[in-house]
Formats: structure tokens, C-alpha cells, sequence
């Protein structure tokens, strides 16, 4: 197979070798293609025959990233000069640190309980309003509103509502489709995390130029295109500027608008999915939310939701339970025998959150089942060794709290407004093709959080305004 490779490479490159500074170009793109291989053959098929003990690699490639140049990642990470010590009175918090780490202290300072999650949260709340209005939808959807895709209601409206929380408004004004090209960029994201080359026809390398696009505009603009950002963004903007180049700022902002909407949408589709196939479910919800939402379904209390709601709460835990596929990464620092494997010092170890949200030990005989009412009846599951929806931690994720919110209001905002139908078959040309099933979760590919519902499936719904 080498043998073939190598002489497919010299055939391919060949032409170019007629000049002398095409001879000195094929023989250093040669002997690169040639040392890929013998790194390929080693690392996948001779490494795991001398070691049989060590877990098996899949192969992989390296991913086209985020756009942050290898130049300027050492700056990111090194620490000013001067004091590292903390201010306390300071606005910008702890001194002395990295961007990085700068970075990761104001999101605990944006979305951890306080004043600024608190306003956070309101701006996010009356985005979600404003999106999911009646004549919003129609103005989307046309006047019946009928056989809507729940994915994409989920998408445009979590979507859109938590980059306009973070970023404002002006960053539609320099990039209106930012959305679209994020929902692309982020069907194929795990490719890029897990060293995966993008099939043919995969949108991932287009949207991210697209979105790098979208933030060199937004960071080279106005100030007035900045204006209701978020406190986080506002700071993060103040501390790149003078020493970060615009290329990479764009890149840092990208992988922000990434951690944030990553997850929402898929687990608002899953949230409301359960709830619809369920209608008992649904007007119980119904009941419980009732008095959190206006006389004219406009305006939302988060507090009620938050606090007095708790069969709310227990289906927000079993969805999240059922549908977490995210993974939680440690380094190896010593060779450690497990299962008849050596796990070698040095290396990653990932450990998937279903195996630990499955545990029968925890949550019963039928953990596979959604049975929102056993945290319920049990308090203490939610904050078990086996349910780990956020992680844990030093990487206990900060926004935990804004998911939860922005979870509540989103359900409580559609099933107060709104009713829904949903077709027992879908039609197209005037005859009935598919019979809707509740969606089957995605487990083929590796997750990042949040497992969708495998390629190709939906629910459709027929919506209407509650009187």
C-alpha cells in the first residue's frame, strides 16, 4: 500500500518538476507526502501490533481550526508582566493573567448569579420573546404556520437569540445570514475537534470562512455596530485590541459564538419533543407554568420558572440525562492498567457522559426510558456522581445557569402561546409519505454536548395562537 501510495504521489507531481525550482518544490512535496505515510503506518498499524495493550487509534487528520494563526497562540497564553496578584475593586477582576485565562475569568463574571447574569439574562429572555411573537412566526412561516420543522424553529430562534445576547445587533448588520452559516459550521464541527477530514459536499470550511468573515467586519467596524454587546464581549474586545491582531481576535470571537450555541438548540428540540409526544405531559407543564407568563403571553417570570416549577425542572434534568453525549478529557500523567489495556502517561483519556447517565446502580432498572418523575421522587439524583450534565470541576461549566433560563423561558414561552398539532403523516404534492415518529437520537457520531436526532429526521408541527 505504501509502495502504491508513494508512486501515486510521484505521477501527481511529477509535471512540476520540468524547472529547477519545480525539481526542488516536487522533491520536498515528495519526501513530505512520503514521511505522512510512514507517520500514518506506524502511529494505526505497526504501533497498535507492537503494543497490544494500548486502546487503538483511529486514524485522523489534522482539522482546518478556528482560525486562530500557530503564531499568535503563544501569546494568548503567556502571562503579563508586572503584579499577578488580585485586585478585588477592580471592574477587570484578577490581574497578572493570560488572555486565556482572562478570558475563562469573565465568563464566570458574566454567567455565574450576580448583577451582570442577571442582565444577561434579561436581554437573552426578551430576545426569545421578541423572536417566538406570533406575527413573527407567520412573517416566517406564512400565515397558517403549518408543517414547521421543529429543528429549524429551535435553531433560528436559540440561535439567533443568543448571538444577539452576546454580540448585539450589529454583527446581523454586518453578516445577516450568520445563523445559516453557523448551523452549518456546526453540523460538521465534530470533525474538526475529532481530527476528521470533511466529507465531500460538507459545508464546514465555507461557513467558517463565512463566520471569520462576519467577525473581522464586526471587530474592524464602528463602535456603534458594538454597541449593545454584552459585557463579556465589550471586555473581551477591550483586552485583545492592543495586543492581539484582528485575524485573531475574529478567531477567538468565533469559538465564543461556538461554545454558546453549540448546545441550545439541539436540547430545545429535545426538550420540546418529549413534551409534544406527550400530551398529558404538556398540559401539566401547562399548569405549572401558567403563572409565570402575562395575561397576554408576552412577558415572562424567570423567578417563578426557576423556583416553583418542578416538573419543569424534572423533565429539563431527564432530557438532559438522556440526551448529554458530551465527554469529559483528562490527561494521563502516569501508565495506568485498566480492562486488560495500558493507558499510557502522556496521552488523553475521554470519558463519555451516557455510560455514567445509564448507570442502572443510579437511575434504575430502565435508565434508557424518559421518566422525568424519578427526580422527582429521588432530590438527591441531580446532584449524583453519575449525572454529570455540565461536567465538573475546574471545567464546571459557568453557563449552566443561563442554559437552564434560557431552557425555561424558551418551553414556557411555546407552550403558553402557542398549540400545536402534529400530523400523523407529512404530505408532498398532495400525497401522504412519512409517518412521524418520535426522532431516534443521533449516537453514530462522536458529541460536543448535545446529540441531535439522527440525519434525516424532524417533527413536523401544525402551530396556531392560543387564545
Amino acid at each position: 500500500m505504501l509502495l502504491e501510495a508513494a508512486s501515486f504521489l510521484q505521477h501527481a507531481l511529477a509535471p512540476a518538476a520540468n524547472t529547477p525550482l519545480g525539481a526542488i518544490v516536487f522533491a520536498m512535496a515528495y519526501m513530505t507526502g512520503i514521511l505522512y505515510l510512514l507517520w500514518r503506518l506506524w502511529t494505526f498499524t505497526i504501533l497498535p501490533i507492537v503494543r497490544p495493550k494500548d486502546p487503538r487509534q483511529l486514524p485522523y487528520r489534522i482539522p482546518v481550526g478556528f482560525g486562530v494563526r500557530p503564531s499568535a497562540i503563544p501569546k494568548l497564553w503567556q502571562k503579563p508582566s508586572g503584579d499577578p496578584g488580585i485586585d478585588k475593586t477592580s471592574e477587570d477582576g484578577k490581574k497578572g493573567l493570560s488572555i486565556v485565562h482572562y478570558i475563562l475569568d469573565l465568563y464566570k463574571r458574566q454567567l455565574l448569579p450576580g448583577d451582570r447574569f442577571d442582565a444577561f439574562s434579561n436581554v437573552l429572555k426578551g430576545n426569545i420573546e421578541e423572536l417566538l411573537r406570533w406575527d413573527r412566526l407567520q412573517q416566517r412561516y406564512g400565515i397558517k404556520v403549518s408543517h414547521i420543522s421543529l429543528k429549524e424553529l429551535c435553531s433560528e430562534v436559540l440561535v439567533d437569540a443568543t448571538t444577539r445576547t452576546l454580540f448585539g445587533d450589529g454583527i446581523f448588520e454586518v453578516e445577516a445570514d450568520i445563523v445559516r452559516h453557523f448551523l452549518d459550521f456546526n453540523n460538521d464541527a465534530w470533525m474538526l475537534v475529532f481530527h476528521y477530514p470533511p466529507p465531500r459536499g460538507s459545508k464546514l470550511k465555507k461557513a467558517r470562512r463565512k463566520i471569520l468573515d462576519a467577525f473581522l467586519n464586526y471587530v474592524g467596524g464602528s463602535d456603534e455596530i458594538r454597541m449593545n454587546c454584552s459585557w463579556l464581549i465589550e471586555k473581551v474586545m477591550r483586552r485583545l485590541e492592543t495586543d492581539v491582531e484582528y485575524e485573531d481576535i475574529a478567531a477567538l470571537l468565533f469559538m465564543i459564538i461556538w461554545a454558546a450555541n453549540i448546545n441550545p438548540y439541539r436540547f430545545g428540540f429535545w426538550m420540546m419533543a418529549y413534551i409534544l409526544f406527550d400530551p398529558s405531559l404538556l398540559e401539566t407543564l401547562r399548569l405549572e407554568t401558567t403563572r409565570a407568563v402575562s395575561d397576554d403571553h408576552s412577558k415572562i417570570n424567570v423567578a417563578y420558572l426557576v423556583n416553583e416549577c418542578p416538573r419543569l425542572e424534572a423533565v429539563y434534568l431527564e432530557v438532559m440525562r438522556i440526551v448529554n453525549g458530551a465527554l469529559s478529557a483528562r490527561k494521563i500523567v502516569t501508565d495506568t492498567p485498566m480492562g486488560g489495556k495500558i493507558l499510557r502517561k502522556g496521552n488523553t483519556i475521554l470519558i463519555p457522559f451516557q455510560q455514567l447517565h445509564r448507570d442502572k446502580a443510579t437511575f434504575g432498572p430502565a435508565p434508557e426510558l424518559f421518566e422525568p418523575e424519578r427526580f422527582l421522587l429521588d432530590k438527591s439524583l441531580k446532584n449524583s456522581g453519575s449525572f454529570k450534565p455540565f461536567g465538573g470541576g475546574i471545567n464546571y461549566c459557568p453557563g449552566r445557569f443561563a442554559a437552564k433560563q434560557e431552557m425555561f423561558v424558551f418551553v414556557a414561552i411555546l407552550i403558553n402561546r402557542f398549540d400545536f398539532q402534529i400530523p400523523e403523516t407529512l404530505s408532498k404534492d398532495g400525497c401522504n409519505y412519512r409517518p412521524q415518529s418520535f426522532p431516534q437520537l443521533d449516537n453514530f457520531i462522536p458529541a460536543l454536548g448535545i446529540n441531535g436526532p439522527l440525519t434525516g429526521m424532524d417533527v413536523y408541527l401544525d402551530i396556531q395562537k392560543r387564545e
